[in-house]
């Protein structure tokens, strides 16, 4: 296929606007070179030793300010990033409330860091305790580390076959705070974070917040005053190997 050249003709007005440009740039150049030139001859004069100090200190601090600006940006969003496996964790949290009608939580970086803190303290040791924080929490462990989120918060979901809505209570000798802490209306975020523990089990934990599972409310019903009532976190959820 033969391509066709076009010839590209600048209209008459371009060429005068880039011409004044290029005329303003000479002219602004050269009062630069002028002002740098005085001012570089007073401070030879006045101290023949010393540089000027008011452009070397005002150009540090823009390059210090530009790097630690950076520094703090890449921080942040290392801390707050959102990986597959916390989408994993909030899509699952969000499909079991969906069910039954309440609304989505949100991702928060920094409960996810807070799980992450706890989580990296039990990879010794695997204890199925809860850090006793201010925030609601769901643990879990098993002996297997092949556990995808999905997995862990369905075996949370699933204690939903104990818990009678209309009594608003558990089937003796079940559980279902796992349960209950999801599906709650008043927590809208939630971070978790998972470890593979040294003796080859598996642990992990989600936090919420506001905190749920408090003593005598209804998970579907908004509370406002949840201020000295007693809460009890649910017992951590343990899988044996298959």
């Amino acid at each position: 296929m033969e391509l066709r050249k076009r010839e590209l003709r600048a209209p008459f007005p371009i060429f005068v606007a880039m011409t004044l440009f290029l005329l303003q740039l000479c002219a602004g150049t050269s009062q630069i070179n002028h002002s740098e030139s005085s001012t570089q001859i007073q401070t030879s004069v006045n101290t023949p030793s010393a540089p000027n100090s008011r452009f070397l200190s005002s150009s540090a601090l823009s390059l210090t300010g530009k790097h630690s600006s950076f520094r703090w940006w890449s921080r942040r969003r290392h801390r707050y990033r959102v990986s597959r496996e916390s989408i994993e964790f909030l899509f699952a949290h969000n499909l079991v409330r969906a069910r039954v009608g309440e609304p989505p939580l949100q991702w928060d970086g920094r409960l996810a860091a807070y799980a992450r803190a706890w989580a990296r303290q039990r990879v010794g040791d695997c204890r199925l305790v809860h850090s006793n924080g201010p925030f609601g929490e769901n643990i879990f462990w098993a002996g297997q580390t092949n556990w995808k989120p999905m997995d862990v918060v369905k075996v949370w979901a699933d204690e939903n076959k104990f818990y009678d809505v209309n009594g608003n209570t558990c089937e003796p000798g079940q559980m279902c705070g796992h349960y209950t802490q999801i599906v709650w209306r008043d927590s809208t975020k939630v971070g978790c974070a998972r470890v593979n523990c040294s003796d080859g089990g598996f642990y992990a934990i989600c936090v919420y917040n506001p905190p749920g599972n408090f003593e005598g409310e209804n998970p579907f019903v908004s509370y406002h005053d949840d201020i000295a009532l007693l809460r009890e976190d649910p017992p951590a959820v343990v899988v044996n190997p298959f």
